[in-house]
């Protein structure tokens, strides 16, 4: 036994666990599928084809979300809770598609709920029976990620100690590395110091390692991204250490470890969910809104006109994904001639030259509903960072290192700053809305856009967009 362990810990395919939990929602979906669905069936149509269809469906809707991956150290809960909000909103988009006589379904949407309750419930079991046995494996140390800490201070010792003593969650550490604009510090563990971070490739290589903790004494998101340039390209997965503040205001993603904070950076933006999937959910979407927002178009015309002098809607040049210049759309919600005296300025919480109409439109961001029409024809995406103005752009990027980042992905039309933070007024509030701007970049994912979506809607109906 303890041989098969060795050979275990020297080289165990991970990404097996993926075709495991592939192969137990394929069973759970077989399962509610037989068992509600199944018996609606009175015409001509293969049971087994449509079953197929739907399955394949849901695979593909599970890998967009991130649900098929094969590290030992997933949060059972985390997973949980996405596959969760992932069926949910799968199975109440195609309710309402139903509703709209877009499709026609076998069964009732009531049957749907209860198939969506037995592929969830069976699904889920299968799961967390799967994820258990990694979290066996782990104690046999079997799956750990090798982990260097970029950091040989009092942060990174601490994040050394928890995760040696924790090595259950996944980690084996194996040293430190010197951070270059540092003072060398006591260092009171076991691990040694390796080196610095010039030769940090080197290091990466000699030793194995897999993941990098940036446990930096100033975690700035400048000096951050200095550090990882020096990583880039090397086959490890990137976690930083981030400070109280950013942890408690929710501009940090975490995994915690015994009180431990950790948020992972994704370095990689061209995935398949970034380049391919998100433009087909932009159009799923944004076409239906689009259509179902007509009658509020009228209605909005119509104040519009009434309340102030101009034009209905409001063109202005933004740059979208790659810096490329677009003109947005958005229902007028300012004198026509709000910038003549004053040139470009952002727009202040009682700014007399919104108009009255334009106040009650900020207030529900009904004045973004024309931006559809952007979303459609591809200059934005339904959730992303708002698109800026070039005079602003300009100003910002020799303000903000790294602000060009922010051009790496297509703009949107709500995001994680815009329920975070209200609209910006001076540069403090740009300066804070980057930071849920940078958090949006390297968290990008499928369910983090409909966690946005359903946020974005919650403000809309409310009422308490600022």
């Amino acid at each position: 036994m303890s041989r098969i362990l060795h050979l275990l810990k020297l080289r165990f395919p991970v990404w097996a666990f993926s075709w495991f939990v592939l192969g137990s929602d394929i069973t759970a979906g077989w399962i509610a599928y037989y068992v509600i669905i199944f018996p609606q069936f009175t015409n001509g149509i293969s049971p087994f084809l449509i079953f197929i269809l739907i399955q394949l469906m849901w695979s593909l809707v599970f890998v967009i979300g991130n649900l098929y991956k094969g590290e030992f150290t997933i949060s059972r809960i985390h997973e949980t809770k996405t596959f969760l909000q992932i069926t949910f909103t799968g199975v109440v988009f195609v309710i309402f598609l139903e509703a709209i006589r877009i499709v026609s379904l076998p069964i009732s949407p009531r049957g749907l709920l209860k198939y969506w309750m037995l592929f969830s419930a069976i699904a889920i079991f299968g799961r967390l029976f799967i994820r258990g046995y990694q979290k066996y494996l782990l104690r046999q140390g079997i799956g750990r990620e090798r982990t260097l800490i970029i950091g040989n201070n009092k942060r990174g010792q601490r994040a050394a100690n928890i995760l040696d003593q924790h090595h259950q969650q996944g980690f084996d550490v194996v040293g430190f590395i010197q951070a270059e604009d540092e003072p060398v510090f006591e260092n009171t563990t076991k691990f040694q110091v390796l080196g610095n971070e010039e030769n940090i490739h080197q290091i990466i290589s000699e030793y194995g390692v897999s993941d990098v903790v940036l446990a930096l004494t100033h975690p700035e998101h400048t000096r951050i991204m200095n550090t990882v340039s020096k990583i880039n390209g090397a086959p490890v997965t990137i976690k930083v250490l981030p400070d109280l503040y950013e942890v408690i205001s929710g501009l940090a993603r975490t995994q915690q470890i015994a009180g431990l904070p950790l948020m992972e950076l994704d370095l990689n933006l061209h995935t398949i969910y970034v380049s391919s999937i998100k433009r087909l959910v932009d159009i799923l979407i944004g076409i239906p809104m689009l259509i179902a927002a007509v009658p509020v178009w009228a209605l909005v015309a119509i104040l519009v006109k009434i309340d102030s002098k101009g034009p209905i809607l409001y063109r202005q040049e933004r740059l979208g994904f790659h810096g490329k210049p677009f003109s947005i759309c958005k229902f007028r919600s300012m004198r026509q001639d709000a910038e003549q005296g004053t040139g470009p300025v952002w727009a202040g919480e009682n700014d007399n030259r919104i108009t009255s109409v334009g106040r009650w439109l900020r207030r529900f961001r009904l004045d973004e509903i024309p931006q559809l029409m952007n979303v459609v024809r591809g200059d934005m995406s339904l959730i992303g960072p708002r698109p800026e103005r070039p005079y602003f752009v300009d100003k910002l990027m020799k303000e903000f290192p790294f602000y060009h980042r922010r051009l790496n992905v297509k703009p949107g039309i709500s995001g994680w700053a815009q329920i975070k933070h209200p609209y910006d007024q001076d540069i403090e509030d740009v300066r804070q809305k980057l930071k849920y701007d940078f958090y949006y970049i390297e968290n990008i994912s499928f369910s983090l856009d409909i966690k946005i979506l359903f946020s974005t809607a919650w403000v809309v109906f409310s009422g308490q967009g600022r």
